[in-house]
């Protein structure tokens, strides 16, 4: 903004070009125009990202808590569990279909981890809710101890409900009796179970998760 004091500019007001001039207090005053700011519209591919982000988020929010101590290892003061399993989520687990994103609950990451995963997973039903998972002991090789134990997440993103069992069954067991709690509907519901190992009463080494579909 300027004031100007000649006394020809003293007679004139209104616009010209990208100025306003006018009289205040008897000083002619000129200053720009505002500019109108541009609206911002997002490319197509920015809104294909927007969405898959948004459809991704929703997926993994009621697991907030149990994505902490899957990927606890891996968590700091500025990265939680969350945001690792939504990167790992957004890479890998992300299904397109006429340009609509849709989740594979199969693929997502509850955990991870260098603890070597379960190794070729079974699944028995004993019973209306109740099933035996099996698998192979590996015993003391590579990443894996037959002292590992057991942490199993039952999630119906449907529902949005998670339920969580840890350490029920060791590594060297090869298998593990489960009861589908009756808050959980079976359709929808998906059975994550990831090996882990205490190194101490808050510190613990997980292996990356396996999931299974219970109703298909």
């Amino acid at each position: 903004m300027a004031r100007l004091t000649h006394p020809f500019l003293g007679q004139i007001s209104g616009k010209l070009g990208n100025l306003v001039i006018y009289q205040l207090n008897g000083k002619t005053i000129v200053r720009e125009k505002p500019q109108r700011k541009k609206s911002y519209r997002p490319t197509a591919l920015q809104r294909l990202y927007q969405q898959k982000f948004k459809v991704a988020t929703e997926a993994l929010r009621p697991l907030n808590q149990v994505l902490d101590t899957g990927y606890g290892e891996f968590v700091t003061s500025t990265k939680k569990g969350f945001h690792l399993a939504l990167s790992q989520t957004l890479k890998f687990a992300m299904y397109e279909n006429q340009s609509v994103h849709s989740v594979q609950y199969e693929s997502i990451l509850i955990s991870s981890g260098f603890v070597s995963p379960v190794l070729n997973l079974q699944v028995i039903w004993t019973g209306a809710r109740e099933l035996s998972l099996q698998w192979e002991s590996q015993r003391n090789l590579g990443n894996s101890k037959d002292s590992d134990l057991s942490w199993i997440v039952l999630y119906n993103p449907d529902q949005k409900i998670a339920e969580e069992l840890m350490g029920a069954a060791f590594r060297r067991n090869r298998f593990q009796s489960l009861t589908i709690p009756s808050r959980l509907n079976l359709a929808g519901t998906y059975l994550y179970i990831s090996f882990y190992r205490q190194f101490s009463k808050k510190k613990r080494r997980f292996s990356d998760s396996v999931c299974i579909p219970l109703m298909t």
